[in-house]
């Protein structure tokens, strides 16, 4: 058995001596362990399924294209020793897991979950609906706002190889290139216990990469013109979602009584709503915008959830510009943001906002 297994039931068995002070985690890191066992033992390499004849042509093209990807990213980034994404993991479902994101009912602020030796994260991830439920539920009755959220996608950091899962076949060019391109670099670069930054980091560089990929294979790609459209309509909804979270934080912050600070959070975040609901062309082509019309329920979790994927971010932006003429921008850029390990998680929240 290979250090990181052995780390890794290690870390389990610990966790589950110190969880008997709390029922909840023995049954929550258990889901965690079942889940991670059946993919390090039942995972196979890509390049030993594709030897079967039972393949359909779907599921063969769409394993040719992963490791395609893969090996363009791997370079790109500057990776020589990954193992992600080599591998396939049949989940016999047809999701792969849910997070949930916790806040106070007059902050927005995430609660942090602590994973030693890994470190914190401002969300929780579970394998199991119902088990997910029960915990948002349990955080709701305490007065918390949560949301509840299915995912396409994780990385374990590297600790593991972490393989294409079998909901993600029918994703095709783009949406494979994304989902590469976002948690492969959280595999090259993530900030411990700053998981805002981190996943504003890596949302950012799969736009970038899954388009570069994208070009390179032919794939017809929007104009100029029209990537500057959708970049600015991005921006509006972004600047939208800004302005309500400064207005929220202000009734936080402010004096009034509890009573009144739930009565105004109320009304901005219907006023919210209207104001999406007139936005047709951003809930056409912004798919957070569609999401969040969607949704039965807006309160500070969700407004969490949505700042840590959101991909707009001028520092970033002047960064991967100055990069660009490099013979490896991809590698320039990570180089100038692994500086950044040095600062403070304010500090780099400074850094974001210039």
């Amino acid at each position: 058995m290979v250090l990181k297994k052995k780390i890794f039931f290690a870390t389990i068995a610990l966790l589950a001596i110190l969880a008997v002070v709390n029922h909840r985690w023995v049954r929550y890191v258990a889901h965690l362990a079942k889940h991670q066992g059946g993919v390090i033992f039942g995972k196979e390499k890509i390049t030993e399924r594709l030897k079967k004849s039972t393949l359909t042509n779907h599921e063969r093209e769409s394993l040719e294209k992963t490791l395609k990807i893969r090996a363009y990213i791997e370079k790109s980034y500057g990776l020589n020793n990954s193992h992600s994404y080599r591998y396939y993991y049949d989940l016999g479902r047809s999701y792969l897991g849910y997070n949930i994101t916790v806040a106070p009912r007059f902050s927005l602020k995430a609660e942090a979950f602590h994973f030693w030796p890994i470190g914190s994260f401002e969300y929780l991830g579970f394998f199991d609906r119902t088990l997910a439920e029960s915990w948002a539920n349990n955080y709701r009755a305490q007065s918390f706002d949560v949301h509840l959220a299915e995912i396409g996608g994780y990385s374990t950091l590297g600790w593991f190889e972490d393989p294409l899962y079998s909901t993600q076949l029918a994703w095709g060019d783009a949406g494979l290139a994304r989902l590469l391109g976002h948690e492969i670099a959280h595999e090259r670069l993530y900030f411990k216990d700053d998981t805002t930054f981190s996943e504003r980091l890596a949302s950012f560089i799969e736009r970038k990469i899954a388009r570069d990929y994208l070009a390179t294979v032919g794939v017809k790609l929007a104009t100029p013109v029209e990537h500057q459209h959708y970049q600015n309509l991005l921006q509006s909804f972004t600047a939208r979602i800004e302005l309500l979270k400064a207005d929220l934080t202000a009734v936080y912050s402010s004096r009034i009584s509890a009573t009144e600070k739930l009565a105004t959070k109320i009304q901005k975040i219907a006023q919210f709503r209207e104001w999406l609901s007139t936005q047709k062309e951003l809930r056409q082509k912004i798919p957070a915008a569609k999401q969040l019309s969607e949704l039965t329920e807006i309160n500070n979790a969700t407004l969490v959830q949505f700042h840590r994927y959101s991909a707009t971010s001028k520092a970033f932006d002047t960064t991967f510009a100055a990069c660009e003429k490099m013979a490896q921008p991809y590698i320039c850029w990570f180089a100038a943001l692994d500086r950044l390990k040095t600062y403070s998680r304010a500090e780099r929240k400074k850094w974001l906002s210039q």
